[in-house]
């Protein structure tokens, strides 16, 4: 999801660190496609270390603002930071340069999402403003920036009423204006040559309680949501509107936290589906195939969070306790339906889980058992359960992390 004003030259918030030569280029050159690369970042600053914790370096080093995002170029070679709520910041491996390229003037606070188009190396950034007593809707923005140049205006909807959704390689934006789906393609033209493509067939209710437009992996296909929450069902179309099915045809199919897990080949759905509504607040985790349009329950009831698709969309990795505050990281390989055990210990709380990119390491980010400040630990694991450990130490606090992109 890409929550999303005014372009302004900002001061030097980040400063680059200078990387020893061994790591700067094994980063840049994506070297080390086993054990890989990860990056993360602390109110300390980012920083890269190997899933087996070694050659930790720091990268860059910030000035008491917190990190929201970081976004990989897909070789390796620039890394877009969201610095506090309203900067943005292009660090560039090759070069050794850091330049802020974005800073919001939002009368409230804004949220700022970034994502690179693919293949060429232009950054999308998006922005929507709070609401204020002066802006009752809230701002909605997005922008395409070149390397080195100037940062252009992509044309929005007057009437949008839903967040912005960019399509896995950026190129295209899905949102809900009025009672519709529409699909815009992303290239700062604003001319009436190239308008919005409206894929819903009829009008409805497509953007309750936040519903997600949630792109497939080869960004031809869009999941949505229809109904009023939260008896909403789930559609399937053709990003040019065709071919609509609706995946979910029971009138009374429930989903809370909406979000849709597409499987890297793109053949199924995973999502958390509410277990006995209203009378129990557990989830079970559930699968729809898209050749069949079956839903399936995975697992049986609990608490859930973590969830993450092995890149060759084989095994599933998630989060799971009986109890909220109770949770271990288990692997679930789909042909065999056999689980393993991830973790050694209990955690209070998993909350983001990331294959690396070749599929031998899985990073995930958790919080310790009676931490009461809720400080998440970088943790590596591998899929069989082996080289389990913490990369990062109890008093970090780690926000957020990505793994450097490998060809």
């Amino acid at each position: 999801m890409i929550k999303y004003p005014v372009v302004a030259v900002l001061t030097g918030c980040i400063t680059l660190v200078g990387l020893p030569q061994t790591m700067a280029e094994q980063a840049m050159e994506n070297v080390g496609a086993a054990p890989g690369v990860i990056s993360f970042a602390t109110p300390e600053g980012v920083f890269l270390i190997r899933p087996d914790g070694a050659d930790r370096q720091p990268l860059t080093q910030n000035s008491d603002t917190p990190y929201n995002a970081l976004a990989w170029s897909a070789d390796g070679q620039q890394l877009a930071v969201v610095e506090g709520q309203d900067q943005v910041t292009l660090v560039n491996l090759e070069t050794g340069s850091s330049t802020p390229i974005f800073s919001s003037q939002c009368t409230g606070s804004p949220a700022i999402a970034v994502r690179w188009q693919q293949p060429a190396q232009t950054l999308v950034i998006g922005q929507q403003c709070d609401q204020t007593a002066s802006n009752a809707s809230g701002q909605t923005d997005l922008w395409l920036t070149e390397p080195g140049g100037p940062m252009t205006s992509v044309a929005l909807p007057a009437d949008l009423a839903s967040d912005l959704y960019l399509s896995p390689d950026g190129t295209q934006v899905a949102y809900v204006a009025g009672e519709h789906v529409y699909v815009a393609a992303v290239n700062g033209d604003n001319s009436d040559g190239n308008p919005p493509r409206r894929i819903s067939q009829t009008p409805g209710n497509y953007g309750a309680a936040g519903s997600p437009l949630a792109w497939s992996p080869d960004g031809r296909q869009l999941a949505v949501y229809e109904g009023a929450y939260p008896f909403q069902r789930i559609h399937l179309v053709q990003g040019d509107g065709t071919d609509q099915q609706l995946l979910t045809p029971n009138p009374d199919f429930q989903i809370y936290r909406s979000r849709l897990h597409w499987s890297p080949d793109g053949n199924v759905l995973a999502f958390y589906q509410p277990f006995d509504p209203p009378f129990s607040n557990q989830e079970v985790i559930a699968l729809i195939d898209i050749e069949t349009q079956t839903v399936e329950s995975l697992t049986g009831p609990g608490f859930f969070s973590g969830l993450s698709w092995s890149p060759d969309s084989q095994q599933l990795v998630f989060a799971f306790g009986e109890e909220i505050n109770q949770q271990a990281l288990f692997l679930l390989d789909l042909p065999s339906r056999d689980y393993t055990t991830l973790t050694s210990e209990a955690f209070q709380a998993i909350l983001d889980s990331h294959w690396s990119p070749h599929g031998d390491w899985i990073a995930f980010t958790a919080t310790p058992i009676g931490d009461e400040l809720g400080t998440q630990v970088l943790h590596g694991v591998r899929p069989d359960g082996s080289d389990f450990s913490a990369l990062t130490a109890p008093d970090e606090y780690v926000y957020p992390f990505a793994w450097v992109p490998m060809p």
